[in-house]
């Protein structure tokens, strides 16, 4: 009787330090995120320590989302009459055959006349479609990209100043872009850029109740700063 009392002792406390091994096994496994010790963890993050790792990741990322903050500067008729504004806008990328992607972008801005916000107001926006080729050199990523453009102006002066005719369309012209710029890495998904863009309008002439034409298809240039992710 002493003997198998002796026995299932000994094969209780095996049982309970296996219990307790694999309990320690389990919690050490947790606090490293469910994986070994060697294993890295495939999980989104601004860095991971390693540089050239994070600008290997970076590269090979074939999808970009970015948001453009600048400013834009009138040509033409827009010059005449109205100031440089904020612009804001967003761009993404989708990279088919390197080193060119499809890139899709818009941008909006409001500025207002020379002789102040009563005298009348100039608002620009565009949805763009092109393409952009990158050249990555180490951190470094200087690109070039070309756009068509879909164009919705809109414009308005004081009452001795009132638009009779020609905006009455949903789209007010189409036009091309051509710009460069370059964007530094500072992360497996992020970096940072500026960025400068020529965006030329097929004019479109509207007709004032002062007898004179203002072309709502001016060309402009937008320049400024840029986050990608």
């Amino acid at each position: 009787m002493c003997t198998h009392s002796l026995i299932a002792d000994t094969e209780n406390g095996t049982f309970y330090k296996k219990l307790q091994s694999e309990q320690d096994t389990i919690e050490s496994w947790s606090k490293k995120g469910g994986h070994s010790g060697n294993e890295s963890a495939p999980t989104r993050r601004l860095a991971s320590g390693n540089n050239s790792e994070d600008l290997n990741f970076y590269t090979k990322l074939e999808r970009r989302l970015g948001i453009d903050i600048g400013v834009m500067s009138p040509f033409g008729d827009f010059q005449k009459s109205f100031t440089n504004a904020a612009m804001i806008g967003l761009h993404f990328t989708w990279e088919a055959i390197a080193p060119f992607a499809l890139r899709v972008s818009t941008n909006r801005a409001s500025a207002y006349h020379k002789n102040g916000a009563a005298s009348g107001k100039l608002t620009v926006s565009s949805i763009n479609i092109g393409t952009q080729a990158s050249f990555p050199l180490n951190r470094f990523v200087p690109f070039l990209k070309f756009e068509g453009s879909f164009n919705f102006n809109d414009v308005s002066f004081d009452a001795n100043k009132i638009v009779t005719a020609g905006s009455d369309t949903f789209v007010t012209t189409v036009g091309l872009n051509a710009g460069l710029g370059i964007d530094f890495i500072v992360g497996r998904e992020m970096s940072f850029g500026f960025e400068g863009t020529y965006h030329y309008l097929v004019p479109k002439k509207i007709n004032l109740s002062n007898g004179d034409m203002f072309d709502l298809g001016s060309s402009y240039a937008t320049i400024g700063f840029r986050v990608n992710f």
